[in-house]
Formats: structure tokens, C-alpha cells, sequence
């Protein structure tokens, strides 16, 4: 799958998650999680090499803290690391190794 295809959905996964805890089935962890898979799959982008996208990593970077004062930081950590470590594992399988 492509990585850039892969980051968008997961962006758009974590929008909806979002939508779905917010107004279907009230739960903080749910939202922490879905609003770190959002952020993480914007932050980076894909073209030849991945490159960061500094408003979404700073808003997540933002978010994480706000999180780890009052929060629950682990559901956020995790969708965070998923949204970011995803797209660029789908990225790193599929360059021929040198």
C-alpha cells in the first residue's frame, strides 16, 4: 500500500473515530486515541522520502502534553505513535534494500 494513501486514511480513521466517541458512544479514551491517529497520520508526508509536516507534529506534540497533565496519555501516545509508525513501516517495506 502506498505510505501517502495509508497516512491519509488513518488521518481520516482518526477523524471519524473522534466523531463516533464524541457523539455515538461518549469515552474520553476513545477520543484521546482517535484524536493521536489523526494528528500522527498528518505528520508526516510522503513523496520520495518521508518529510515532516511541522503544524501537525507541533499539534500533536502540543496535544501530548496536554494529555500527560490532564488527560489520559497513553491512548493519546499509542495513536500517535500508530499514525506516524504505520505509514512509515508500509513506507520503509517497500524500498528494495541496498
Amino acid at each position: 500500500m502506498d505510505p501517502n494513501r495509508l497516512a491519509q486514511a488513518l488521518s481520516l480513521l482518526g477523524v471519524a473515530g473522534y466523531v463516533y466517541f464524541l457523539w455515538f458512544r461518549p469515552n474520553q479514551e476513545g477520543i484521546a486515541l482517535a484524536l493521536g491517529l489523526a494528528l500522527g497520520g498528518a505528520g508526516l508526508a510522503y513523496g520520495e522520502r518521508p518529510f515532516p509536516v511541522p503544524l501537525f507534529l507541533g499539534l500533536l506534540a502540543l496535544y501530548l502534553l496536554l494529555q500527560v497533565l490532564f488527560g489520559y496519555p497513553l491512548h493519546a501516545l499509542l495513536g500517535g505513535a500508530l499514525g506516524l509508525g504505520l505509514p512509515y513501516l508500509a513506507y520503509r517495506l517497500r524500498k528494495p534494500a541496498r
